[in-house]
């Protein structure tokens, strides 16, 4: 068997879901790592999907339902069966407020890396949803039963939220020494780092692109990475994330976001495990981008524009020529694209700021130096400002183009 490129090591769990009507929806599929999966899955198509590898812990009342749905995948799936203990459960209830409460009602049971098949452990890119420890412990562990010939692997890491307290931001941080991609949502990072509390109920603040930009600074303030060279992602709700490293930062808009008169995007029916999913998709996005962390995250937003769809994981089906269709649209590359499109047209909207700065700027110097060498400026046109020995000024607008829309091409652009 050939080695999967991707592995989740986080839970799948079984859901009841109260709506706020009343309704009540049981058995239906969830947990982070099978989000997690079901991101990473819209980008490889079968056969290439059996390189997606999922292992999770199935009691004896497991749905037979459940399992057929994740069969019909087609990814590499181990099952773990306990025939003296229930499958994981959960209660999630929905408040009129789109709150939702979650609460586990059977004892959950953790993937860890001694109950993965050997292939699984030689995957390229690994994501887990746990603590600090957990997550120090499963890539000590990992590194330890991996065949020792083959490059280190990618870790990718959500602390799960009820770790995300100050207290822990130094068990954090050692953490984040072992893997490559950090990636709290706005809220979890806010708490990590001592900005607010459980009782604080004001956490759209943290949504703002300054507060983002100074979470992302203290995150990279510590060592991200083996050697210093890994990122932060913090995940920004209908904003979209921050992605940031040492050298750049950049903000990934999400795909379906709120509509300019703040009414809900009528897409977007439930965001439970829209997080778990970017992640996913940005893993399938690494390796298609040649480890691009900002085109991969391009990647994670389809995921998650996905998941938000419906209460649930995304619904696979095939049209009559064998032709995979996901929630009964468009297909995650024709979204892909429409994204891309709407990032260069935000950065050519950024640029043509910077241009004008620049060129008002020079035009600021040039127009001082001349007044004060009694040079008269009359030849400075008066519609653009720009006079006729300014092709300098034009250059350097080419050149601030030039570099910062090639740094943002698509290697399929």
């Amino acid at each position: 068997m050939t080695d999967p490129y991707l592995c989740s090591l986080s839970q799948c769990i079984i859901d009841d879901i109260k709506l706020p009507d009343g309704t009540f929806r049981q058995n239906v599929l969830s947990g982070g790592g099978v989000y997690a999966t079901y991101g990473m899955r819209l980008w490889f198509s079968s056969p290439e999907s059996q390189r997606i590898a999922y292992s999770f812990h199935a009691g004896y009342d497991f749905p037979i339902s459940i399992l057929q749905k994740l069969l019909s995948l087609n990814i590499s799936l181990t099952q773990i069966w306990h025939s003296n203990l229930p499958s994981i459960r959960g209660l999630a209830t929905f408040t009129s407020s789109d709150q939702r409460i979650f609460v586990y009602q059977t004892p959950p049971i953790g993937t860890v890396p001694a109950d993965l098949p050997s292939s699984y452990l030689n995957s390229k890119i690994f994501h887990f949803i746990c603590s600090p420890n957990w997550a120090s412990q499963h890539i000590t562990e990992i590194l330890k039963l991996r065949d020792k010939q083959l490059p280190p692997p990618i870790f990718v890491w959500e602390p799960v939220p009820n770790s995300t307290i100050k207290e822990n931001l130094q068990s954090c941080v050692e953490a984040m020494k072992m893997v490559n991609v950090l990636s709290p949502n706005h809220e979890e990072a806010a708490a990590l780092l001592g900005l607010i509390s459980e009782e604080d109920e004001e956490v759209d603040r943290f949504l703002s692109e300054d507060m983002l930009m100074y979470m992302a600074d203290k995150f990279l303030s510590y060592q991200i990475g083996p050697h210093g060279n890994g990122c932060v992602i913090i995940r920004a709700s209908y904003k979209g994330c921050l992605v940031a490293t040492k050298e750049k930062k950049e903000i990934i808009p999400a795909y379906w976001t709120i509509s300019r008169d703040g009414i809900k995007n009528p897409h977007v029916i439930d965001v439970t495990g829209a997080g778990n999913a970017f992640c996913g998709g940005f893993m399938a996005g690494l390796l298609r981008s040649n480890n691009d962390v900002f085109e991969a995250a391009l990647y994670g937003s389809v995921s998650a524009s996905f998941t938000v769809e419906q209460l649930g994981a995304p619904r696979l089906e095939f049209d009559q020529n064998g032709n995979e269709i996901w929630n009964s649209g468009e297909s995650p590359h024709e979204r892909l694209h429409k994204l891309r499109q709407r990032v260069k047209e935000k950065i050519k909207e950024r640029l043509k700021v910077k241009l004008k700065e620049r060129i008002q700027g020079k035009l600021k110097n040039k127009d001082t130096n001349h007044h004060q060498n009694g040079i008269e400026t009359a030849e400075i046109d008066k519609d653009n400002n720009i006079g006729k020995d300014d092709s300098d000024i034009i250059g350097d607008g080419r050149d601030l183009i030039d570099e910062n829309f090639r740094d943002r091409m698509s290697p399929a652009d």
